[in-house]
C-alpha cells in the first residue's frame, strides 16, 4: 500500500484513531491538535463547476506516512498565482467554493485521493472524513490551517470524531491543471507494435488511431486503436486533470474460463519478471504546445506500462494481456477538425522506449499493487468516476 501522489490509499474508537494518526501536539490555542510541520499543495484548474479543485496534504518531514489529505474548492482565479484558498470551509460532493470532498472508498475498498481522509500507511489505517470544518487563513505569507473533523473508519464504519489537526508554514501548490479539456480535439496518431487477443497474440505490424473527446456532460476521450482495430480504450478528463480509465470493460473474450480487457497502467521489475497491477487511477500528462499525450511514469523506481489487460471473469485475476504493453509510450497527435469525418488520414505516432508482447507476458508474475511499498514522488491521477 502507498501513499498518493507522491495514488491510492489502501479503532472504532476516537482515542483509538488520534493514537494511530499521531501524536498530538499543541498549537498554542488551549486546544489538543495534531500538529504537522509540513504541507504540500496541487491545483488542479477548473473543476467544471466554475471552482478550482485543489489539494493540501499536511504530514511532518520526518515521516510522511502519517498525515492528512484534503481534497477541496476554492473560488476559480484567473491564474494560478492568484489563488485564494483562505475561508472556513464545509463538507459537500457538489464542487462548490469553500468546500471540501467527504472522504469515500474506491471500488476495490480503499480510500479514494479524490477526497478527504486521515492515513498511517505504516500501519495501514485510514479514517474518511465524511464532516466538519476546515479553517485557512493566511498571515504574513504562511498559512495557517485547522480542521475539526468527523469521520468513520474506512473499513467497518465506524465513527470518529475530534480529528483536529493543525499546520502553520508556506506552501507552494503545484500546478497540476493539465490545461482545458478542449485541448484536445479529434486528433489523429499511427502506432505499430504486435498487438493481438490474448488466445493469440498476433496483429498487424502498424495500425492507426484517433482520439475524439465526447460530446455530453461527462468529459473523456475515447481513443481507437490502441491496440490494433479492434480495441479502443478510455481516458477521464476531470478536476483538470486526464486520466486512465482502468475500470470501464473494453473486451470480452469468451475463449477458455472467459476473459475481460481493462486499459491498465502497471510496474514492472524485468529483472525479476514481476508484474505490480496499478489498480488505482493514473495520471496522463498532456503537453499542449507540442500536442503529446504522455502516458510515461515511474512507480518505485520501476517503470510504468500501459496496455489492454486480461482478468478472469470467474476468479477476478489478472492472467495475461491483450495488447503489446508500452514504457513510457507517448501519443504525438495531429488535430482533425471535429465535424470530419474523415478517417483515412493519419499523423504523428505513438513512441516508446520498450515493450512488451503477449507471447512474452507469459514468463511474467502478476502481483498486486498491495505487494509494493508507498511510492515517492510519483504523480498519480485523482479520479472521480465518470456517471
Amino acid at each position: 500500500m502507498k501513499k498518493y501522489s507522491k495514488i491510492k490509499i489502501y479503532l472504532t474508537l476516537a482515542v483509538i484513531a488520534m493514537i494511530c494518526y499521531a501524536c498530538p501536539g499543541n498549537d498554542n490555542s488551549g486546544n489538543d491538535y495534531t500538529v504537522y510541520n509540513t504541507a504540500d499543495g496541487s491545483y488542479y484548474g477548473n473543476a467544471g463547476t466554475g471552482t478550482a479543485g485543489f489539494l493540501i496534504d499536511m504530514y511532518n518531514a520526518a515521516d510522511d506516512n502519517v498525515g492528512i489529505w484534503i481534497f477541496s474548492f476554492a473560488k476559480l482565479p484567473s491564474s494560478l498565482a492568484n489563488l485564494d484558498v483562505t475561508g472556513t470551509y464545509s463538507v459537500a460532493s457538489n464542487g462548490a467554493a469553500l468546500t471540501f470532498l467527504p472522504g469515500s472508498n474506491n471500488s476495490d475498498g480503499y480510500p479514494a485521493g479524490v477526497g478527504t481522509f486521515v492515513y498511517n500507511y505504516n500501519t495501514q489505517q485510514f479514517t474518511l472524513v465524511t464532516g466538519g470544518t476546515l479553517n485557512i487563513a493566511l498571515s504574513g505569507g504562511k498559512y495557517i490551517i485547522t480542521t475539526d473533523f468527523t469521520g468513520k473508519d474506512y473499513k467497518t464504519g465506524a465513527a470518529v470524531s475530534n480529528l483536529k489537526y493543525s499546520f502553520t508554514g508556506n506552501i507552494s501548490f503545484q500546478d497540476e491543471s493539465g490545461g482545458g479539456f478542449n485541448d484536445i480535439v479529434k486528433s489523429n496518431y499511427t502506432a505499430s507494435g504486435t498487438p493481438g487477443s490474448f488466445t493469440s497474440p498476433t496483429g498487424p505490424a502498424s495500425w492507426t488511431g484517433q482520439i475524439t473527446p465526447s460530446s455530453g456532460a461527462d468529459q473523456f476521450y475515447a481513443i481507437s486503436g490502441w491496440g490494433g482495430a479492434t480495441i479502443g480504450v478510455y481516458c477521464d478528463f476531470k478536476n483538470g486533470k486526464i486520466v486512465m480509465d482502468n475500470y470501464s470493460r473494453i473486451v470480452h473474450d469468451d475463449s477458455g474460463p472467459g476473459y475481460d480487457g481493462y486499459f491498465q497502467a502497471i510496474a514492472i521489475n524485468n529483472s525479476t519478471k514481476t508484474v505490480y497491477i496499478i489498480s488505482d487511477e493514473y495520471d496522463v500528462a498532456y503537453d499542449k504546445t507540442n500536442k503529446i499525450l504522455d502516458f510515461s511514469g515511474t512507480y518505485n523506481s520501476l517503470p510504468v506500462y500501459v496496455g489492454v489487460i486480461a482478468k478472469n471473469r470467474g476468479t477476478g485475476a489478472f492472467e495475461g494481456v491483450f495488447t503489446e504493453l508500452y514504457a513510457n509510450a507517448k501519443l504525438k497527435l495531429t488535430a482533425t477538425l471535429q465535424s470530419s469525418s474523415n478517417n483515412s488520414m493519419r499523423a504523428g505516432g505513438l513512441t516508446y522506449s520498450a515493450s512488451i508482447s503477449p507471447e512474452e507476458f507469459k514468463d511474467y508474475r502478476i502481483v498486486t499493487e498491495s505487494g509494493m511499498a508507498k511510492p515517492k514522488g510519483v504523480s498519480f491521477a485523482k479520479r472521480i468516476i465518470k456517471e
